[in-house]
């Protein structure tokens, strides 16, 4: 088990709130109790006006009996196509790391799903593994809340799955640059003259939004807001933040939040990131603060196999005394319940 630094933001400091694990274990007893099957089915979303499109995996809670799936080196317990579950159910919007996959946090996901949450994976196009030609641009850093938009809009019109969604209780999961435009589509203002400036005044650092600021690929301009009122919650893990240091950036931000920083993230370094969100949302009573101890960056991805260890990189590595399967075994029970008790 994870020891985690759990924290509750309020307007002048941090408070460790015991109870919160033992409403998580309480929880953990009750959801074990009434699992879901999982359904799984692939969808090509069609965005912008040139015949564009990028692929979306969706995990809900079904009728019919999942099976062993092989999906690349992974296998997973689903029903392909399978019977929704009658009711009505959240929908979660999932949004991977710059370069990631959707399917990276597809045990997570799982999860949710088990418990009765529709979650729904877009793979963003041209920031991808497959297709990285976007990374840190200004392009993807105003097509990502679109696109986190565009994929609700497809839940909603899908025939079948849409009869099953709770459309008063639909929440953004961002990890990285996802929780960038997570909180750009719940209303966040982004300015990239503060990501260059950062960049440019402080030549060791090393984060990888900093590459383009420094070559001036990156150029300074505010992204509007393209606040999407029907996003009830967020949860962002080990986001972006940099871009919502401008004063006032994240004053539309209304809806709960809970922020998983990564204690011994290398890749987006503090205090520009997190701690910049935490600062700036604007109603502090809304805000959850989770500091998780010991995890890295990448500690919300997958636990990879052994033998892609070596190829994967630093994404399938853990600080020293991390245990990122024990970590994945608990945190969709966290998540759900923290969604659930916000959008009672």
């Amino acid at each position: 088990m994870i020891n985690t630094d759990c924290q509750w933001l309020t307007t002048k400091h941090y408070l460790c709130v015991l109870t919160v694990f033992i409403a998580i274990f309480s929880f953990s007893a009750k959801a074990n109790a009434s699992l879901f099957e999982v359904g799984f089915r692939k969808f090509e979303v069609a965005y912008g006006h040139e015949g564009r499109f990028f692929s979306m995996a969706v995990l809900y809670p079904s009728a019919s009996v999942a099976k062993k799936v092989a999906f690349g080196p992974f296998q997973m317990h689903v029903a392909v196509g399978g019977v929704p579950a009658e009711g009505l159910f959240p929908l979660v919007i999932w949004s991977h790391g710059s370069g990631g996959s959707n399917m990276s946090y597809k045990d997570t996901a799982m999860s949710l799903a088990q418990q009765g949450f529709i979650v729904a994976m877009p793979l963003h196009p041209n920031n991808n593994f497959r297709d990285n030609r976007l990374q840190g641009s200004l392009a993807n850093y105003i097509n990502r809340p679109k696109q986190i938009q565009t994929a609700i809009d497809e839940l909603l019109t899908t025939s079948g799955l849409n009869r099953h969604i709770n459309q008063g209780k639909i929440a953004v999961i961002g990890h990285s640059v996802g929780g960038y435009g997570a909180l750009a589509a719940a209303g966040g203002i982004a300015d990239s003259a503060a990501l260059i400036r950062l960049c440019r005044q402080n030549t060791t650092l090393k984060d990888p939004y900093c590459a383009p600021a420094r070559n001036g690929s990156l150029s300074a301009e505010v992204i509007p807001a393209v606040k999407d009122s029907r996003i009830k919650a967020l949860v962002l893990m080990a986001p972006l933040g940099i871009l919502f240091s401008a004063e006032g950036a994240l004053e539309q931000v209304d809806i709960p939040v809970l922020l998983l920083q990564a204690e011994k993230d290398e890749e987006l370094t503090e205090p520009f990131n997190t701690d910049v969100i935490a600062e700036g949302l604007p109603n502090k009573k809304l805000l959850t603060l989770q500091k998780i101890a010991n995890a890295g960056h990448y500690a919300f991805l997958n636990a990879f196999p052994e033998e892609l260890k070596t190829e994967l990189g630093n994404i399938a590595i853990d600080p020293e005394g991390f245990d990122r399967v024990a970590f994945q075994q608990t945190l969709g029970l966290r998540l759900a319940d923290y969604l659930n008790s916000v959008f009672k």
